[in-house]
Parts: structure tokens; C-alpha cells; sequence
């Protein structure tokens, strides 16, 4: 992860260093030709995005009195992968003095999809200068999407966003030795109460099995106990019955006993009595007489 993070870094800032030299190594403010009797300075600038108008400044100064046959600028800008015309300036037959200076203002809009640098052709001819005339091959301002000042300030606000990733990525790394510590300290609990819980699931599974049949076993004696409490429900009712059956005839039969027992004494008695004048003699007796006495008054 650090040799990712370290390597884009390198690889964005590479890029916006090599940006930065290129745009160093091929700016030009300015050029100057010198032949036929004339130097020509122009000056234009050093960079310029698609779409913007820019100005450039073309000084012509005469070295001696001459004859300015034909002048020519042509300026071409590469839109996608063809260069394209975007301006041509021409000045012909024109007298000019000793240290005459003749400036001419060159200004054009580039296209939507311009890139690379504006390629110019100059085209120089004088009296003084008779034949071909001396042409000028040369490049100007730099078209960019991104400038250099722009990639700069790009650059400067990347450089410290790196500084505080890094710092960040650094704040990061000292957490993640520490979380990693931590995971690995929790990886090997985790395996322990892995294996425990193995251990506990195998016997969870067996002891499911026997609370199952323990649980099938309850079930059949509960219906064999809610048949059992009928049996004894109704068992209670009949045993209420016969005990009260039971009570009624032992009432009758205790009243039964009582009468026979008081028959019983009643025939003893009887029985007693019946020996007993048996057994008794016979005694004298006196027969008393009762007689009615009447006196007569006197």
C-alpha cells in the first residue's frame, strides 16, 4: 500500500516537473532576424490557452535607405493533427528611410482545438537583399489547455497536498501497525473461540438429540398423565359415590345392630325371666278376707 501511494506521488510530480522544464526549455518571448538590410524583432507571448484572442508585435527598422519589396507572415497552429493558417500579414513595394522603424500589430483568436506551439514562416525581401528572399522559420507562444503559471500554481497546491497526505499516510501507517497488532491479537482469540465453538456445536448437536427424545418422552407421558388424571377424576367422582354409599349403609347397618342388639338384650331378658319363675317355688301365701263392718249409731 505504501509502495502505491508513494509511487503515484512520484509518477504526478514527475509529470508536473517535466511540464514545468518543457514549458521552460521552449518559451521565447521574443525573436529577431537580421538581412537585407532590415531586423526584424517581434514579440509576442510566452503562453495563451484555445479560444483566447492573442497580440503580437512586429517591429520592422530599416538599416539603411531601401526598398521593402515583400514582407511576408504567415502563422499556422496545430488543430487535432493538421496545422491550420490563423493569420498571414503581407506588405509589398514600401520605401523606408535610414533607422525607419515600421510596427505592425498582429493579433488573432486561436481555434477551439489548438495545441503545441504557433508555427511561423517569414518571408523577407528588399533591393538591397535581390533573389530569393530570406526565409525565417521559427516557433512562437505555446498553446496549452494548462499554462505554466497554472501548472505552477497546480504544482505548489499539489506539493502541499502531498505534504499533508504524507504526514496523513504516515498518522495512518503508525494506526495501522497498531490495528494490525490488534488484528492479530483478536485473530488468534478468534481462532480459540473458533475451536471452542466447534467443540460446543458438535455437543449442541448432541444434546439437541437427547432433549429431542427427552422432548418426544415428555410429550407421551404427558398424554399418558392427562389420561391417567381423567381415570383419576373420574375415580374420585366414583369413590365419592361409594363413600357415600359406604356411610348410608354403615348408618343403616349400625341402626340395624342397635335393634338387634336391643332384641337381643329384650330375648336375654325374657329368656332370664322365663328360668327364672321356672326355677322360683312355690310359697305359702295368705288369703286375706276383707270384710265390711257397720256399726249401728247408738
Amino acid at each position: 500500500m505504501r509502495f502505491k501511494v508513494m509511487v503515484c506521488l512520484v509518477a504526478a510530480l514527475g509529470f508536473l516537473l517535466g511540464s514545468i522544464n518543457e514549458t521552460r526549455a521552449s518559451s521565447v518571448g521574443s525573436v529577431s532576424f537580421r538581412g537585407a538590410g532590415v531586423i526584424v524583432d517581434m514579440e509576442f507571448p510566452e503562453e495563451a490557452h484555445p479560444t483566447e484572442t492573442i497580440t503580437l508585435n512586429v517591429t520592422i527598422t530599416a538599416l539603411l535607405a531601401l526598398k521593402l519589396q515583400n514582407f511576408t507572415l504567415v502563422i499556422k497552429v496545430l488543430v487535432d493533427t493538421g496545422w491550420q493558417q490563423v493569420y498571414k500579414e503581407q506588405l509589398l513595394s514600401l520605401s523606408m528611410d535610414p533607422s525607419e522603424v515600421l510596427v505592425r500589430l498582429v493579433w488573432f483568436t486561436l481555434p477551439q482545438s489548438a495545441h503545441e506551439s504557433l508555427y511561423c514562416e517569414m518571408y523577407v525581401l528588399t533591393d538591397k537583399a535581390p533573389g530569393l528572399p530570406p526565409t525565417y522559420i521559427f516557433y512562437a507562444t505555446h498553446v496549452r489547455t494548462v499554462t505554466y503559471d497554472e501548472l505552477l500554481a497546480n504544482y505548489s497546491s499539489l506539493l502541499t497536498d502531498y505534504e499533508t497526505l504524507l504526514s496523513s499516510y504516515n498518522a495512518f501507517v503508525a494506526q495501522y501497525n497498531g490495528l494490525n497488532s490488534t488484528y492479530n491479537s483478536l485473530l488468534g482469540q478468534y481462532n480459540s473461540l473458533s475451536a471452542t465453538f466447534e467443540s460446543l456445536n458438535s455437543s449442541y448437536f448432541a444434546q439437541k438429540a437427547a432433549y429431542d427424545a427427552l422432548r418426544a418422552d415428555y410429550v407421551s407421558l404427558e398424554t399418558s398423565y392427562k389420561t391417567l388424571n381423567q381415570t383419576h377424576h373420574a375415580l374420585t367422582i366414583e369413590n365419592e359415590g361409594l363413600r357415600n354409599t359406604v356411610g348410608a349403609r354403615d348408618t343403616e347397618l349400625t341402626t340395624t345392630r342397635n335393634a338387634a342388639y336391643g332384641l337381643i338384650a329384650v330375648t336375654v331378658a325374657l329368656a332370664a325371666l322365663v328360668i327364672y319363675n321356672k326355677k322360683k317355688k312355690s310359697e305359702p301365701y295368705v288369703v286375706l278376707r276383707k270384710e265390711t263392718v257397720t256399726l249401728k249409731p247408738a
